[in-house]
């Protein structure tokens, strides 16, 4: 089998939807595979991956963020010509490779369209790209939503719902494994916090993530607690400025094994986002593996309700009531029955659901079933 993997960018440059294309490439491993992808620099480049070739085209920026390249059509154009794929796996959002891909795709190829979200921000240039998306969500062979919520909401995956395949996003388990130096990390960190519980949030500070309805909540909270606040964004500043308590704490960045220490070091995970550009959460998902319950908005279409499910593995809201959320958070932190059960339930979903292996014979298994 050959498998051409298309998207915007790919590994090392980082991304949610960067890091599913990769682990769609790993579940495939003894595949011969090929990567096509945009470059973050004005040059073609090829290199190896995992010793799958990657070639990053030139592009000169990007606009409405989608990047541009002609030298994307160029490569795809020959690369479908001279690789000949079984099996095109393509990642939108991405209008312009969508386009490029209608242009070139042959009647032998069969399409894979992972669908990770609506075009939802840039509803100006959404009547242009509307008749690409339906001509490439028509020649898919098959469709991968992330959630059923998504799907519901979706009128894009409504009219081709019988194609569509729930594979939900993965986490990778093996990176929340605790050791003996991270027990002595978690501690500390507890410690610096003078045992106090923690309500954790990690995220770009951008406006869909809701940051500012937790800071709002945190005025209402009435709990001894501490708000640690990790990530960075454009807002960041601004936020800084305007939620100055001294129970928040902005700690900025975090490598993977920080995170991993901060999320088991929490009582609460913090998850306030509150639009459909949120399809599904990884960032839920990693808390919840690591034991915390979370407290979330309704977000109607999102994944994010799916993957943390009301009243089991935490607590859901209606969208932006900062009242319901502070109070969802007290809950949790007096009711301490509540919240183990709660920790208990999230991680058993994730284990479930989540976890790379389970998602990776999803995937192994659609490839078979387009192929026979």
């Amino acid at each position: 089998m050959r498998i051409l993997h298309l998207g915007k960018f790919y590994s090392p440059i980082e991304g949610g939807i960067e890091s599913i294309n990769r682990f769609v490439v790993e579940s495939m491993s003894g595949k011969v595979q090929r990567i096509i992808s945009f470059n973050n620099r004005g040059i073609t480049v090829e290199d190896d991956v995992d010793s799958v070739p990657v070639i990053r085209t030139s592009s000169p920026g990007i606009v409405a963020s989608q990047p541009l390249s002609l030298k994307y059509f160029s490569e795809l154009r020959r690369n479908i010509r001279m690789f000949r794929p079984d099996v095109i796996h393509f990642h939108y959002p991405n209008p312009l490779g969508a386009l490029y891909l209608l242009l070139t795709i042959r009647k032998e190829n069969k399409l894979i369209v992972h669908w990770h979200s609506d075009v939802v921000a840039q509803r100006f240039l959404h009547r242009f790209i509307s008749p690409i998306e339906k001509r490439l969500l028509k020649r898919a062979d098959a469709i991968i939503a992330t959630s059923p919520n998504y799907v519901e909401a979706s009128m894009n995956l409504q009219s081709q719902k019988g194609k569509v395949t729930i594979i939900p996003c993965s986490i990778d388990e093996d990176r929340f494994k605790i050791t003996e130096d991270d027990k002595d990390k978690i501690m500390g960190i507890k410690d610096e916090f003078d045992g106090v519980p923690i309500v954790f949030f990690i995220g770009r500070h951008v406006e869909y993530k809701g940051i500012k309805y937790l800071l709002e909540a945190e005025k209402l909270v009435k709990s001894r607690c501490v708000f640690v606040i990790a990530g960075q964004g454009p807002l960041t500043d601004e936020l800084k400025c305007q939620y100055t308590s001294s129970r928040i704490h902005w700690i900025g960045r975090l490598d993977e094994v920080q995170m991993k220490q901060y999320y088991h070091a929490a009582s609460i995970f913090a998850f306030p986002s509150i639009t459909r550009n949120e399809a599904f959460g990884v960032v839920l998902a990693e808390s919840m593996y690591c034991g915390c319950p979370a407290v979330t908005f309704t977000i109607p279409g999102s994944g994010v309700n799916w993957v943390s499910l009301n009243g089991v593995t935490g607590i859901e809201v209606p969208n932006m009531d900062v009242t319901a959320y502070a109070k969802a958070i007290d809950e949790l932190l007096t009711d301490t029955a509540k919240r183990e059960s709660m920790s208990s339930a999230a991680r058993e979903r994730v284990e479930r659901l989540f976890v790379k292996n389970s998602v990776k014979n999803l995937y192994i298994d659609l490839y078979g079933r387009l192929l026979v």
